[in-house]
């Protein structure tokens, strides 16, 4: 039978700081919005025996780095000759909308609970569930599912293997501009009725089906940036675009009238998983 230690450590990062850089392994963080900056981590590590779990658990600190002006990165390694499953953090951050947060990880997941910072995640396997209220979300995985809703101004979401499933953002005096790209595991869009995107899409136009509520008009095929995308409209063609939907799938891309409340909605993008 292994043994299990646990300790929590309540950071004191330095004055001034508002970016933060998270690196970990294996585990959850979450953030949401708070009146300053602030960052703890609970650290649980598995051994054989007692003494080589007190071991560990001394050896396993958070370090603080600075990694630029104002910024901070902090991170929990494994120590040497340790397994890479002996070890796994669970971290809370508060941070407010002036700051910005920045996530690596290879198996962990990362849950945003109505952010109002930036959010920068670079991921592994692990599930990304953000739930903006103001901040960018700019996300990607290389084999986990991602999930967005709430409202931003800006969304750059990317998969190699992992589904990703979108609700967009209220309608606001500022044009959104999202942008989707995955290689497998199939896109799930939401629209507000009553709104439309210009949409640049690379990949088969068969793909992109939608819910009879909902209109896709294509236009042309237009090169952007060296890449050739065909461009349309997406969404109740009667009302003006709401902003750009730039997306590369080379799987089902679903358009489904989100019709829903944004909190039931966010209950029934959480169910599909």
């Amino acid at each position: 039978m292994r043994v299990a230690k646990s300790v929590e450590h309540a950071l004191e990062l330095p004055a001034g700081c508002d970016r933060l850089e998270v690196l970990y392994h294996e585990g959850l963080l979450t953030v949401e919005p708070g009146p300053a900056l602030t960052c703890s981590v609970l650290i649980e590590v598995l051994a054989s025996d007692e003494a080589a779990a007190t071991a560990l658990i001394a050896q396993a600190t958070p370090m603080l780095t600075p990694v630029g002006k104002n910024a901070t990165q902090v991170q929990v390694t494994v120590p040497p000759g340790a397994s890479l499953d002996s070890l796994r953090t669970t971290w809370r951050v508060q941070a407010p909308a002036s700051t910005s947060l920045v996530v690596r990880t290879r198996k962990g997941g990362v849950a945003a609970h109505g952010a109002t910072s930036d959010l920068e995640v670079l991921g592994g396997s692990g599930v990304i569930d953000a739930r903006m209220n103001g901040g960018s979300a700019v996300l990607s995985t290389t084999s986990g599912s991602i999930l967005l809703n709430g409202s931003y101004p800006f969304a750059d979401l990317r998969t190699g293997i992992g589904r990703i499933d979108i609700a967009t953002p209220p309608q606001s005096d500022t044009p959104t501009e999202l942008r989707v790209a995955t290689q497998r595991g199939g896109v799930f869009l939401d629209l507000r009725p009553s709104q439309a995107f210009d949409f640049q899409f690379r990949g088969l136009t068969r793909l992109v089906e939608c819910d009879p509520e909902v209109r896709v008009q294509w236009q042309q095929v237009r090169e952007i940036e060296g890449v050739e995308y065909t461009v349309g409209r997406l969404g109740n063609l009667q009302t003006q675009p709401q902003g750009v939907l730039q997306m590369e799938s080379g799987e089902l891309v679903r358009v489904r009238l989100g019709s829903l409340p944004e909190k039931a909605a966010d209950n029934k993008a959480t169910a599909t998983h």
